[in-house]
């Protein structure tokens, strides 16, 4: 039987009120996915485990009520756990050049080349979107899509990527 694969949309925030409410912060790209699902799974040693949702508590800050979290001490024990869905449920909305622009700035980094440099800005071109990178001295593009695109680490503003041989080169 193959092992399900889960795609991380956010986490889970504080708690809210006595009754088990929890805030959850997802990224923008998985909030409908996040709040229709029935069931949200959080990593506990290193296994997902369902949490069956009962609903939005509150919009604003996002707060949901899950099934067999009752208490606030229930709830407590959920903070800052990763949220997420099973890898099929989860389409990320199509992001834009505005989306990526909030990558200006942060160091693109690969397993082979390590630290390649900063991102100077995000360009749009027929059919794709660029960085543009710093590197060695000179301006490189490269293309920001799901195939080069590893992990993006907002705290340390890093992007790491895999580029396929020779195209820091070009």
């Amino acid at each position: 039987m193959a092992k399900e694969s889960y795609t991380k949309v956010g986490r889970f925030g504080k708690t809210h009120g006595l009754n088990g409410g929890i805030r959850i912060l997802v990224e923008d790209a998985f909030l409908d996915a996040a709040l229709e699902a029935e069931v949200l799974f959080a990593p506990v040693d290193g296994s997902p485990v369902p949490y069956f949702n009962e609903g939005v508590l509150l919009e604003s800050p996002l707060v949901i009520k899950l099934e067999d979290v009752d208490t606030k001490e229930a709830a407590k024990a959920l903070t800052g756990l990763d949220i997420l869905l099973p890898a099929e449920e989860v389409e990320a909305e199509e992001l834009g050049i505005e989306d990526f622009r909030l990558l200006e700035g942060f160091t693109v980094v690969t397993e082979t080349e390590g630290e390649i440099g900063p991102i100077l800005s995000v360009e749009a071109y027929p059919e794709q979107i660029l960085a543009l990178v710093s590197y060695q001295g000179r301006e490189v593009l490269i293309p920001l899509n799901e195939t080069f695109l590893q992990a993006i680490d907002p705290e340390a503003e890093r992007v790491e990527m895999q580029l396929p041989e020779g195209l820091l080169d070009l």
